[in-house]
């Protein structure tokens, strides 16, 4: 691959003549109801996804082979380290990547809804898509708080302004004072009130900019909102009121979410599913409750153990080890396995794969899991789940 096949948001394609072909088409691609690839319920499709920062031998792969969906109304939570990859999966996703990164394979497929004759859906290839169909596709169907709002928002620009630019891009057919009129709407939705848009970025609190990043990214009633890490810089009393806010939000207004953040105390209350990535790879995939309740993979386990309870008597938090890896030189076989209390020798040689488990729908990528008659599973990854319930037994007295 060479820097002449880098297309705009940074994709790479062996076959630039193909690329070009596809991104000639309409904006969108029929699929008809029952028909080969139509999506259903499913808002998100993503597979085989990888992106690299840099190119030929000095490329790094930031994101290998992922594999997950998302259903309309649901909300799927990334949890991981720095550095493991959550952030520029869902940029690649979206095409918001920045050289050098580049997608370097897979497919992403959003599901616009049905058509207009009902007849079938509308999906758009983000892989493929051209910037004219990125556009029309940004804010009003996919939308983005981005980690940090002091730097997302136009410092030189008051609130205000930055509504109406979002507004009179995408709502042709609203006049000013409508728009003056959404922008003050959208700010009671997440508490804040109409004076914030005639200040400056600066002139407001760390959580008040984050509840402005939000107005924003639901000003066009999207479809999909990812949140990219928007309590991380918060105090823990904003975190909490802005997660209640957006919990609320999400049951009024039906939109599908994507919430990334390393904590996963958080997506036990918000996700319906997480995710949980290392080194670029998913290492477990499972439904937030039975993923907290009941690990499978070390690594969620060290996770879940680096969080202190909010109840319970106190206890030596653990942690992980050790850093993540480099992603120029990750160690063979599992990339977690130099940092896993549990390694075993194979762990050190052979890539686990991400398997289903249970006939669940969960899946986990550990060498643990494989149903091995010789190995030992650790009782804190072989909880069950749900768990049984405790009963007092009562005996009767004559």
């Amino acid at each position: 691959m060479t820097t002449e096949s880098v297309e705009v948001g940074g994709v790479v394609n062996a076959e630039p003549s193909t690329t070009a072909a596809t991104t000639a088409v309409n904006e969108t691609v029929v699929l008809h109801d029952g028909g080969d690839g139509a999506m259903g319920e499913r808002i998100l499709d993503v597979r085989d996804f990888s992106v690299d920062y840099g190119w030929g031998e000095n490329a790094v792969r930031a994101v290998d082979s992922v594999d997950l969906h998302l259903d309309r109304s649901k909300v799927l939570g990334i949890a991981g380290e720095s550095g493991s990859g959550k952030s520029t999966l869902v940029y690649g996703i979206t095409r918001l990547l920045r050289a050098p990164g580049v997608i370097t394979g897979g497919e992403a497929r959003f599901n616009l809804g049905p058509n207009d004759d009902g007849r079938g859906e509308r999906v758009i290839d983000l892989v493929n898509a051209n910037e004219r169909e990125l556009r029309a596709i940004r804010w009003s169907s996919i939308s983005i708080v981005l980690q940090s709002a002091l730097s997302a928002l136009n410092p030189v620009i008051r609130v205000g302004t930055q509504f109406e630019q979002v507004l009179k891009s995408h709502r042709k057919d609203m006049g000013k004072v409508e728009r003056r009129a959404r922008a003050t709407e959208l700010l009671a939705m997440v508490g804040l009130s109409e004076d914030r848009l005639n200040r400056f970025p600066h002139e407001l609190s760390g959580g008040q900019r984050q509840r402005i990043m939000i107005a924003l990214a639901l000003a066009l009633d999207p479809q999909l909102v990812i949140m990219d890490e928007p309590t991380t810089a918060l105090d823990v009393v904003t975190q909490r009121e802005i997660i209640s806010e957006l919990f609320e939000l999400r049951k009024r207004f039906g939109f599908a979410m994507i919430f990334i953040t390393h904590d996963l105390s958080l997506l036990v209350e918000l996700a319906d599913e997480i995710v949980v990535m290392y080194a670029g790879v998913l290492m477990e995939r499972a439904s937030a409750l039975e993923l907290y309740e009941a690990p499978r993979h070390p690594y969620t386990l060290g996770l879940l153990n680096s969080f202190p309870p909010m109840h319970g008597e106190r206890k030596v938090l653990s942690g992980i080890p050790g850093s993540p890896p480099d992603l120029k030189n990750l160690p063979g076989g599992c990339t977690f396995h130099p940092r896993c209390p549990y390694a075993m020798p194979r762990c050190s040689i052979e890539t686990p794969p991400l398997v289903d488990i249970g006939g669940t729908g969960r899946s986990v990528a550990c060498w643990l899991q494989v149903n091995d008659p010789d190995v030992a599973v650790p009782v804190e990854l072989s909880r069950s789940y749900p768990r049984p319930v405790a009963t007092d037994v009562v005996e009767e007295t004559s």
